[in-house]
């Protein structure tokens, strides 16, 4: 008989994990020839893990998830980069998909940078990188997919938390999560609030050429600096309901709003072929705007009697809406002093809808053969409103030259099968999805309609192969990079009339196949998981900057011939002792882009390199530091580059009240090094830019957990293993 208190100290799936077992009642349930009292396994989940198809980071050890953004949190994770305006790229490309929760959702739309910058990182439960998903999921996307997976408790009883921060320059934010399940239901729900400080500034030169002679023609230079303090409340709310042993539903819903207004001033100064000063004015903005992200999500889960075959349905509706009101100024100070103004309203709405329908279907304890349909259906507006200066009438009037309206209507019907075989050594999963688009761009203001319908195959392929020691894994897929409504829109935004950018209306989708051979490894303290990949994309998206006239430039995107990137990626994770770990993401990959016609061909290429390095210092058993450094090496564009960027972030956390709360203390971009530098070359022009913002951001703050949980008579193991 095993004695009435038992502590058993194991290791599960590589992870440290605390056994604890503890009763004072006598329990009926029987290990063997004893008799086991109720156990009760409290484990510390890795920080990163690595399976078949997938990486992922979870964010309960990184302290910036408990003060940052979710921007804040992608910054650490593996093969996933974030430049200073939020922009998020994998393995350095910026064609991939992002979902919430395995679904598209509006939050992850057009202005994703932004949004993700305003959502919690403390509601973020996972992320999960995939660079080939497998044919059960849209193919969207050159790169891969990201998916945020947000906190849904699943304890019995009442849990939550609740947190919040002060920073510098009068930032705040806080959280509240609670969750209650109780018999068959679970209902849980979270309402955050972040008010941010955002200061950003630039400076950018340039020299105009002629491109007969090479002659200069003029020079120009400005000094931006934008202030913007955006409000943005976050609420999430769900209920699950169990009808019986067979059959779950449950609906969700996420709201997400952000108001801000931004003040910005340029300086800019315009030069003759003799370096004299021809035109000095300064260009200053009053922008409010609001954006509205919903979206409502309902499912039916039905259980067979078959163990492990399953059906779910479940449909998707969500709203996207922006209105921004912008009011200039144009003080010129030279040759003349007076004011111009002009506005510019741009009003943008969506609707978006996905049904899908997933068969899993085991045909033994070795194969599974899984199916299912998915439809998405995008119905997309946006205006463009133009007021210029009548100096007749001594006020600002609609430029029905400049004012448009631009429509958007795509709906992709797809069906999909994946097989999967597992043995001793070897593990095989195929698939292959099938996709109709049906893509309709209604210039209104031209009265004009573009379709463009296309049918395509999407095959994938993932195998592994188990060593004494490790995994070796070889995946292949194809996918795609759909134009939005923002790539089609042909008509520019007039904000600023020197830097016009518009969409291509012919734009064609990129394709790209995608190949990848990696090993896992792992012993006690190790975790290595290095990878070769491969990619090769047609009708590539490119950015081309073209001359409208002596000083207004306008940037549209056009389709390349192809575009190889290969690579090499180290993912490494060491833990010496209770007291330290690391985590190291190196990515270094060789880009070849072939641009130009057929007639005169142009080639360019380059190496990069991206590390990623996290360190964690459990001073004492109640005390952790945290430490981040981030580099990005020069990357190519096709007229240009941007140069190198670096980063480091500091954290440090405090337990206190016995765990249930924690002390919070984050520094951001701790000297400042976080700046974009960037040039641009075509025979006409010369151009050097500076973009900076206010990445010092320092927040002090605290995390209180708390609740009950209700325990069942009949389940005397517990173990948390989502690791």
């Amino acid at each position: 008989m095993i004695s009435k208190k038992l502590i058993i100290t194991c290791l599960l799936l590589g992870g440290q994990v605390i056994v604890l077992a503890q009763k004072t009642k006598t329990d009926t349930t029987k290990f063997g020839s004893a008799v086991l009292q109720e156990v009760k396994v409290v484990g510390k989940k890795n920080m990163i893990t690595s399976s078949i198809d997938r990486k992922v980071y979870t964010t309960a050890q990184d302290i910036m998830s408990q003060s940052g953004s979710a921007s804040d949190i992608l910054r650490n994770v593996p093969s996933v980069e974030v430049d200073i305006d939020g922009n998020v790229s994998l393995r350095g490309s910026g064609d991939m998909q992002i979902l919430i929760n395995g679904r598209p959702s509006p939050l992850m739309g057009t202005n994703r940078a932004q949004a993700l910058q305003q959502i919690p990182a403390n509601t973020i439960e996972r992320i999960e990188v995939i660079t080939n998903p497998s044919a059960k999921y849209r193919p969207d996307g050159t790169a891969g997919m990201i998916n945020i997976v947000l906190k849904k408790n699943t304890k019995g009883g009442i849990n939550g938390n609740i947190t919040g921060n002060l920073g510098n320059k009068e930032r705040a934010n806080g959280s509240v999560n609670l969750n209650y399940k109780r018999g068959k239901w679970n209902i849980f729900g979270s309402y955050s609030l972040r008010q941010d400080e955002r200061n950003r500034f630039g400076h950018t030169e340039r020299t105009f050429y002629d491109s007969t002679n090479g002659k200069i023609t003029g020079t120009y230079q400005d000094f931006y600096r934008s202030k913007a303090r955006p409000l943005a409340p976050f609420i999430r709310v769900g209920l699950e309901y169990t009808i019986d042993k067979k059959n779950t539903i449950g609906i969700s819903g996420n709201l997400l709003t952000t108001r801000l207004t931004r003040h910005d001033t340029t300086q800019r100064y315009f030069y003759d072929a003799n370096q004299m000063l021809t035109t000095q004015v300064n260009r200053e903005r009053f922008a409010p705007a609001i954006e509205h992200e919903n979206d409502a999500t309902v499912f039916w889960q039905h259980n067979f009697d078959k163990e492990g075959k399953e059906f779910r349905a479940e449909f998707t509706a969500s709203t996207q809406s922006e209105n921004e009101s912008n009011y200039y100024r144009n003080v010129y100070s030279v040759p003349n002093r007076t004011v111009v103004p002009d506005n510019n309203f741009v009003i943008q709405h969506e609707n978006n809808q996905q049904l899908t329908a997933d068969w899993t279907n085991p045909i033994s304890s070795t194969t599974s053969f899984d199916y299912g349909y998915a439809g998405s259906f995008i119905q997309q507006e946006i205006a463009f409103i133009t007021q210029n200066y009548d100096a007749a009438s001594g006020t600002v009037v609609t430029n029905p030259l400049t004012t448009n309206t631009f429509r958007l209507h795509q709906q992709v019907h797809a069906a999909y099968a994946t097989w999967s075989k597992s043995g001793d050594r070897w593990g095989i999963m195929g698939g292959l999805r099938a996709e109709q688009s049906l893509v309709r761009s209604n210039l209104v203001t031209k009265d004009s309609v573009v379709d463009n319908n296309y049918f395509m195959l999407f095959p994938t392929i993932h195998i592994t192969y188990k060593l004494k020691n490790g995994q070796l894994q070889l995946n292949y897929s194809k996918r795609v990079n759909r134009p939005n409504g923002d790539n089609l829109n042909p008509f520019p935004e007039y904000m600023d009339n020197l830097n016009l950018r518009a969409g291509n209306p012919l734009l064609k989708p990129e394709i790209v196949h995608s190949v990848e051979f990696g090993y896992q490894w792992k012993s006690k303290s190790w975790s290595l998981v290095p990878s070769l990949y491969y990619r090769y994309k047609t009708n590539g998206f490119t950015t081309i900057t073209q001359k409208l006239n002596d000083s207004a430039f306008l940037t549209t995107q056009q389709n390349l011939s192809n575009d190889q990137s290969a690579g090499f990626e180290l993912i490494a994770s060491y833990k010496a002792s209770t007291w330290f770990s690391a985590n190291l993401s190196n990515n270094v990959f060789y880009n070849l882009i072939n641009f130009g016609t057929v007639t005169s061909p142009q080639q360019k290429s380059i190496f990069a390199l991206s590390t990623n390095l996290n360190i964690n210092i459990n001073i004492t058993k109640t005390t952790m530091l945290q430490s981040t450094c981030i580099y990005r090496s020069a990357r190519q564009t096709i007229q240009g580059y941007f140069y190198p960027t670096v980063v480091s972030n500091l954290g440090l956390r405090q337990d206190l009240l016995k765990g249930k709360m924690s002390a919070i203390i984050t520094l951001s971009d701790v000297f400042g090094s976080l700046r974009q530098r960037s040039y641009l070359q075509t025979p006409f022009l010369y151009q050097t830019s500076l973009n900076y913002r206010d990445t010092q951001v320092f927040y002090i703050g605290f995390n209180y957990r708390f609740g009950k949980t209700l325990k069942k008579a009949e389940e005397k193991l517990q173990y948390d293993n989502a690791l």
